[in-house]
């Protein structure tokens, strides 16, 4: 279950990345017909006549800044959704949410168009000083460069704990070099620079190195994200983050969650395996049975029958065999799978033991 976690609503001038006049497009995107109501139609429509990546994610922007509003009663405080489509489903219904379900909208917004984005999570600066809570936004990538949107702080201010919705386009594809400079990933891949900057340069305020080309290929490292599992993606992202030294305490966290997060996939895949090993045992005993009820309606084992019942008991024996290699290269840390597993071992061997002497018998009688 993945963890999302709530910030305070501000704003912050960090320059844009391009020079465009968006005005036609963003007096058009303000506003969708009411019957729209997933973020695949409203995406759609509002993208219905632009051509460029660029455009369709300012089309999407708009209305998200325009029409979501940032909810004040879950302000500083965590929430657990079980899925990303939660967020989506939860801002459109409610038509408001926090910095989570901006993000998760703007990207299931963009998927639904055909413009490659993505949800960063991490926390920020903001006036001299580093936020003590955590914060997600996105970056879109578009001709093979990425620029950062932050939907969130775009959209209007909390004062008093009240929202305002008070627009100002601040946040939109902002280069990396200078985003980084407010805005800081946890996965140092995600800031988008051959040089990323470490936590301690980041709270320090230094951003000397922000604009040094170095030998991060942080590129790669996002373009393996589609080839790996989950565990391994969890895994790779914590030794990042380890690298990039000093961690304070919303790293820290974010280490400790991560943690958690790998324990809990690597259970989830130990008791993969063992339900795995259970399912063959269990093919290897239908086996065994059907052989014993075959033997219990017929005259017995004869030379004749005997190289049939030797082929059953054979199969028995390669699935049960299966299992327990598949069984044995389980190396769990829970407690509970470990006495399941256990238990499975002896019946594995109670079951080995029973088809080798039903094997050696029927040998004796074929003249084997």
């Amino acid at each position: 279950m993945k963890r999302f976690i709530i910030l305070i609503l501000l704003s912050v001038h960090i320059g844009l990345a391009l020079g465009t006049d968006y005005s036609r497009i963003d007096k058009q995107s303000e506003t969708v017909p009411a019957n729209l109501r997933t973020a695949k139609d409203i995406a759609r429509y509002l993208t219905r006549n632009l051509t460029t990546p660029t455009e369709k994610a300012r089309a999407i922007y708009i209305w998200i800044t325009h029409n979501i509003n940032y909810d004040v009663s879950k302000l500083s405080t965590n929430y657990s959704y079980s899925d990303p489509q939660e967020l989506v489903d939860e801002a459109l219904q409610k038509r408001k949410g926090v910095c989570a379900n901006y993000a998760a909208l703007f990207h299931a917004c963009c998927q639904s168009v055909g413009v490659q984005s993505y949800v960063i999570e991490g926390y920020t600066r903001q006036n001299g000083k580093v936020l003590p809570i955590g914060h997600a936004w996105n970056a879109v990538k578009i001709e093979n460069h990425f620029y950062n949107v932050d939907a969130t702080f775009a959209a209007g201010f909390v004062e008093n704990n009240k929202f305002t919705r008070h627009f100002r386009d601040m946040q939109f594809m902002i280069l990396p070099d200078e985003f980084i400079k407010t805005h800081m990933p946890f996965d140092p891949i995600w800031q988008f620079l051959s040089t990323p900057v470490s936590f301690k340069d980041f709270d320090n305020d230094n951003f000397e190195k922000a604009s040094k080309i170095g030998r991060f290929n942080f590129s790669d490292s996002i373009n393996q994200l589609t080839t790996l599992n989950t565990k391994e993606k969890l895994k790779r992202e914590k030794l990042r983050i380890i690298r990039g030294g000093t961690a304070n305490k919303l790293v820290s966290e974010r280490l400790t969650n991560l943690s958690d997060h790998i324990a809990s996939e690597e259970v989830g895949t130990e008791t993969a395996n063992f339900n795995q090993a259970v399912s063959l045992f269990n093919e290897g005993v239908l086996i065994y049975n059907k052989y014993v009820s075959t033997l219990q309606k017929g005259k017995g084992i004869t030379t004749a029958t005997a190289p049939k019942f030797l082929e059953a008991l054979n199969a028995s024996r390669e699935k049960t065999v299966e299992a327990s290699a598949i069984v044995t290269k389980i190396k769990s840390k829970d407690p509970k799978l470990n006495n399941e597993i256990s238990t499975f071992r002896k019946n594995i061997e109670k079951k080995l033991a029973s088809i080798d002497m039903e094997i050696s018998t029927t040998k004796k009688i074929s003249g084997e």
